[in-house]
C-alpha cells in the first residue's frame, strides 16, 4: 500500500503542499518517497502513518529541491532509514543510478533518470504495480517549472517521451493528486510544452521579440506574481529551439531563423 503524508507547506510554488509517501512493502519494512521539508509536524506525521506498518529502512528522494529533501536528514536519524538518491545530490547515504532497483517486499522500485525539471531528478517505478512516483516532474495539478539551464527543456521533453512509452498507470507525483490514467497525464503534459513552442515560434513568425514581450503575449491570465517563472519557461523553451537551429539571438531579442 501506498500512503500520502501531506506537508504544511502550501504556497504558489507547492500547491496545496509537498506529498511524502509511505510506501508499505508488506513485510514489515517501509520506504519514505520525497520526506519534504524539515517540519517537526511533517517528521511526526510521517513517522505516524509509518508506525503501523513497520519500520522505515529506507528514505527516497527524487530531487534536491527544499520542498522534497530537507527531512530526509533529520528523518534518517530518528528512524536509522538510510538515505537514497541522486548521485549530485549532497548528503545521500546510498546513490542511485539509472536502473539501480531498490528491493521493498512486493515492491522492486526501479530508479530513473529523468532530468529536466532538475539534473538530479529521479522517478521510482514499480513496474509490477505500475506504479510511478515522478517527483516535480509531472504534477497532479497544473504544471511544473522546467530548469532554463542550457539544454534544460530538451532533457525535460527526452524525459516525458522516455514516460510516454513505459505504460505507466499510476502516477504519484510531489504535489497534486494521484492519477490513475498515468498514461492520459504523460500526454497531457507533453501536448502542452508542444503546444507552447507552437505558440513562441507563431509569435516569432510575426516578428523579432524578447523574453518580456513573449511572457506579456502568452502569459495573459497568469498572475503577475508568477510572471518571473513563465519567464523561466519561456527561456528555456528559447533555448531548446536555438538548439535545433530554429531560433537565433540578437541582443536580447529572438527571431526565427
Amino acid at each position: 500500500m501506498i500512503h500520502r503524508v501531506l506537508a504544511p507547506n502550501p504556497g504558489m510554488m507547492t500547491g496545496a503542499g509537498t506529498n511524502t509517501y509511505v510506501v508499505d512493502g508488506g513485510t514489515g519494512t517501509v520506504a519514505v518517497v520525497d520526506p519534504g521539508p524539515d517540519d517537526d509536524r511533517h517528521l511526526d506525521a510521517i513517522a505516524a502513518a509509518a508506525a503501523p506498518l513497520g519500520r522505515i529502512t529506507m528514505i527516497l528522494v527524487t530531487h534536491g529541491h527544499a520542498d522534497h529533501l530537507p527531512a530526509a536528514f533529520p528523518l534518517a536519524r530518528r528512524t536509522g532509514g538510510v538515505v537514497l538518491g541522486h548521485r549530485l545530490l549532497p548528503g545521500v547515504q546510498r546513490t542511485l543510478r539509472e536502473g539501480d532497483v531498490v528491493e521493498l517486499g512486493r515492491y522492486h522500485l526501479e530508479a530513473l533518470e529523468t532530468p529536466g525539471h532538475t539534473d538530479d531528478s529521479l522517478c521510482y517505478w514499480d513496474a509490477g504495480t505500475q506504479a510511478l512516483f515522478t517527483g516535480d516532474l509531472i504534477a497532479g495539478a497544473g504544471t511544473v517549472i522546467v530548469d532554463d539551464a542550457p539544454g534544460g527543456l530538451g532533457k525535460y521533453m527526452r524525459s516525458l517521451d522516455r514516460l510516454r512509452g513505459m505504460g505507466a498507470t499510476h502516477l504519484y507525483p510531489g504535489h497534486g493528486p494521484s492519477q490513475s490514467d498515468g498514461l492520459a497525464k504523460v500526454e497531457e503534459y507533453w501536448r502542452h510544452r508542444m503546444g507552447r513552442e507552437g505558440q513562441i515560434l507563431a509569435a516569432l513568425a510575426a516578428g523579432s521579440a524578447d523574453v518580456e514581450v513573449l511572457v506579456q503575449q502568452l502569459y495573459t491570465e497568469t498572475p503577475r506574481e508568477l510572471l518571473g517563472m513563465a519567464a523561466r519557461n519561456v527561456r528555456a523553451h528559447l533555448d531548446k529551439l536555438r538548439d535545433e537551429n530554429r531560433v537565433e539571438r540578437e541582443g536580447s531579442r529572438w527571431r526565427l531563423t
